[in-house]
């Protein structure tokens, strides 16, 4: 449509700007009757998005005849308590897939689509938001109305929007909106038969970086990891790693602090990415037989779970909803749940626009940034300041200066993202806008979802920090 916009606010004269404000009252009136606010992606918030159903079902939404509801306490279910009553559908697709949908993209001959169901398909992908289901009856949408990822744009994704989209000017929208911990969990017995606890294990960055470089292959091999009571050793059984096999936010958050405290091994360094197997190709290509891919955050938490002598990355509120019973290990004496939950608070510096991750890390495994009008292939780059991505490198680990985790927090961080459309929002506009500025205008202390305890924490705003009327008018008709 080739608008100019300013934050995604199109240029009006006076009485233009008269007439689009009555009709703007109008639709304000409208959008509460749009109905459901349909959106997804990212499983590693999804506890504090929606509540505990999140751990059970793949799809949770708020509305007459649904099974998994969202919970009160849950920063959704406050956007719908606070806001007039929008009701709201989540379903957990894994940040790429999220991605995709909100392209409507077809990548790899899978078409991803708002309308398909919110189900996996023979390869564990998800590829649609459910908008159709009965219940949500949101079958009108042709783009879904938010998404979630941990991992932030990238090349391929823009590219992918775009050109699922050639007929018009559009471009997503992209703001931090919530932290969380990625937590180490294991399933280990030792000598006498007795399970290790999340009290007894804790392990240091140097410990993990051979565990999945593939340098240390048995458990006795990391046995200074664990404190043990007398006569009880661990045993030299094999190490069986538990991974994500769909494209994670988890994963790329895992990776992106790999590759900062790492450093180079024999030669060869992890890659960011949020596909694992990327990830530590420079070490195991292919992956050793006792690593094991699962799709979905609730999938690694169940192999873990369910495979001795196994240890895999999850994500914390998730895991903790899935599997209670799951051990978490500390990370350089620090825990994700006991130690994480504080709000982070990123300033204007931290934050760069209309970048992405570049297809290739800078030589050290780390993500590299690229401006989204050097991308090959990218016509009419975005100008306004309506995508937000945190610089990476400012939460692979504590204390980094510039950084958004303090010294002495758990190391292991990800950035969750809220995604939307400048465009054709309809008369969803005014619950969409309300909805990605929603974790900035919350009341914190009544979501009970994030915070302390969780694995999951706010974001607050620092100096020279994006506004939420920014946010919002990034959002238009």
């Amino acid at each position: 449509m080739g608008k100019t916009m300013n934050y995604g606010l199109i240029r009006l004269n006076t009485r233009t700007k008269l007439i689009a404000g009555a009709l703007a009252l109008v639709m304000a009136g409208l959008s509460h009757a749009s109905g459901t606010q349909v959106g997804g992606g990212a499983t590693l918030p999804s506890i504090g998005y929606v509540g505990s159903n999140a751990a059970t079902n793949l799809q949770v939404w708020d509305g007459t005849g649904s099974t998994a509801t969202i919970a009160t306490g849950s920063l959704f279910g406050q956007y719908i308590a606070t806001t007039g009553n929008p009701n709201v559908s989540y379903c957990l697709t894994g940040s790429g897939a999220g991605k995709n949908i909100l392209a409507g993209a077809t990548v790899n001959g899978v078409t991803f689509n708002v309308q398909n169901a919110c189900t996996k398909n023979s390869s564990g992908t998800v590829t649609g938001f459910g908008a159709g289901l009965t219940g949500v009856n949101r079958s009108d949408l042709v783009q879904p109305n938010f998404a979630a990822a941990d991992s932030p744009l990238n090349a391929s994704d823009y590219l992918n929007y775009q050109n699922a989209r050639p007929s018009d000017v559009e471009y997503p929208v992209q703001f931090p909106a919530v932290a969380g911990a990625v937590a180490i969990a294991f399933n280990l017995k030792d000598n006498t038969g007795a399970t290790v606890t999340s009290s007894e294990a804790n392990f240091s960055d140097a410990q993990l970086c051979q565990i999945l470089s593939h340098q240390v292959t048995t458990w006795d091999q990391v046995s200074s990891a664990f404190t043990l009571p007398a006569g009880h050793s661990i045993p030299a059984n094999p190490i069986n790693v538990q991974y994500r096999s769909d494209g994670s936010g988890t994963t790329f958050s895992l990776s992106n602090h790999l590759a900062t405290v790492c450093g180079t091994i024999n030669s060869h360094v992890f890659e960011t990415n949020q596909a694992f197997t990327s990830v530590v190709a420079n070490f195991v290509n292919p992956v050793p037989s006792n690593w094991t891919g699962s799709s979905g955050n609730a999938s690694v938490a169940n192999a873990v779970s369910s495979t001795a002598n196994s240890i895999g990355y999850v994500e914390t509120a998730n895991a903790l909803a899935t599997n209670p019973g799951l051990q978490f290990a500390d990370v350089n004496s620090t825990s994700p749940t006991a130690n994480f939950g504080s709000p982070l608070t990123i300033a204007g510096t931290a934050i760069v626009y209309n970048e992405v991750i570049n297809t290739t890390n800078n030589t050290n495994g780390t993500a590299a940034l690229e401006a989204i009008s050097s991308i090959s292939g990218v016509t009419n780059p975005p100008t306004t300041s309506c995508i937000a991505l945190v610089k990476p490198a400012l939460y692979a680990k504590p204390n980094v200066p510039g950084g958004i985790v303090p010294t002495g927090t758990y190391p292991i961080v990800a950035i969750s993202y809220l995604l939307g459309n400048t465009d054709d929002n309809g008369t969803d506009l005014t619950n969409t806008q309300n909805l990605l500025a929603f974790p900035y205008t919350v009341t914190q202390s009544n979501v009970t979802t994030i915070g302390a305890g969780t694995g999951l924490a706010f974001l607050n705003l620092g100096t020279n920090a994006f506004t939420t009327s920014q946010i919002k008018g990034c959002l238009v008709n």
